[in-house]
């Protein structure tokens, strides 16, 4: 699959499952899991087991599973990064069924995915077929119907102002993750001051003016989210302990010294709280949450610990 644009479809078919089942299919033995992916493979082009936090296929053996560490799940994409719309990320979360459409070039590729057990180790399945009706585009063709989906993508996950991700990406994508190695709360200090001294469009600013500078300082693989008002959430998946805390700190010192547009009366300071470690997503958030309340009592100043 040589491509560099792909796009997705969600929500095409969502299954009503907010909560784990035992109907057949779900809860599995090795042995059965193994016989129905090669019966699926009759039908479908790949069929896969996924390990959503690692990011990683899983092969399934008699006595325990194997990760292919070095086979990234969206290698198979052409991709170098974490798919932002992961459907299997959303599956896992609510435990049930998902369909969508990923279309790479002119070829349209139908996926489904499931939540499945398997010797009591929580995994996703994905099924993959391609498409060859292109009956499906209908009188759009793919290229109007690809910008379409292009647009849809981004504004799903967006935060409008800053063009950070937002909250629903943090819900829906992130926090079902069992693995996260860095996480850090950014707040901005006197936040309230600014929009009543100068009004909301310098807030606005003020804001546009963080994340900027926050993406002078982070890679295309990294996550920065506008997860309230003026909180931001930074998060890493594999980067050196020494150079996590120093970016924190770079961070911190870039947006003291960066001038808001068309406000240059206005000068910037951010609290920040900073976890590293292997942990669960929604673990760390609550433990970075907890040293940014205590860096806001000082202000302008990173908290920093390793869990």
């Amino acid at each position: 699959m040589n491509s560099n644009v792909i796009m997705d479809v969600y929500n095409i078919s969502e299954t009503q499952e907010n909560t784990m089942n035992k109907d057949k299919g779900v809860f599995m033995t090795a042995q059965e899991v193994n016989k129905e992916i090669e019966i699926l493979k009759t039908v479908f082009d790949i069929v896969r087991l996924v390990d959503v936090s690692r990011t990683a296929p899983v092969n399934i053996g008699s006595d325990d599973c194997s990760y292919e560490a070095e086979h990234k799940c969206f290698a198979v994409w052409n991709k170098n990064r974490r798919c932002e719309n992961c459907i299997s990320a959303k599956v896992f979360a609510r435990k049930n069924r998902m369909t969508k459409f990923e279309f790479v070039n002119d070829d349209i590729y139908q996926v489904i995915a499931k939540y499945v057990v398997i010797d009591g180790t929580p995994l996703v399945m994905e099924m993959v077929f391609k498409m060859t009706d292109k009956i499906f585009l209908g009188a759009y063709g793919s290229g109007p119907l690809i910008d379409k989906i292009s647009k849809f993508n981004r504004e799903l996950y967006e935060d409008p102002l800053t063009g950070a991700r937002n909250r629903r990406y943090f819900e829906e994508q992130l926090k079902p993750l069992d693995k996260m190695v860095a996480i850090a709360m950014i707040d901005v200090d006197n936040f309230k001051q600014i929009n009543d001294s100068y009004g909301h469009v310098a807030g606005d600013e003020a804001l546009c003016t963080i994340v900027r500078t926050i993406f002078d300082h982070v890679r295309a693989n990294d996550v920065v989210l506008r997860y309230g008002g003026d909180e931001f959430l930074l998060m890493f998946e594999e980067i050196p302990e020494k150079v996590f805390q120093q970016k924190l700190e770079d961070i911190r010192k870039e947006i003291a010294m960066a001038d808001v547009p068309e406000y240059k009366e206005i000068r910037l300071s951010t609290s920040v709280g900073g976890v590293y470690g292997n942990c669960k997503v929604r673990d760390g958030v609550v433990e970075a949450d907890k040293l940014l309340y205590q860096a806001k009592r000082q202000k302008n100043c990173v908290a920093y610990k390793r869990i």
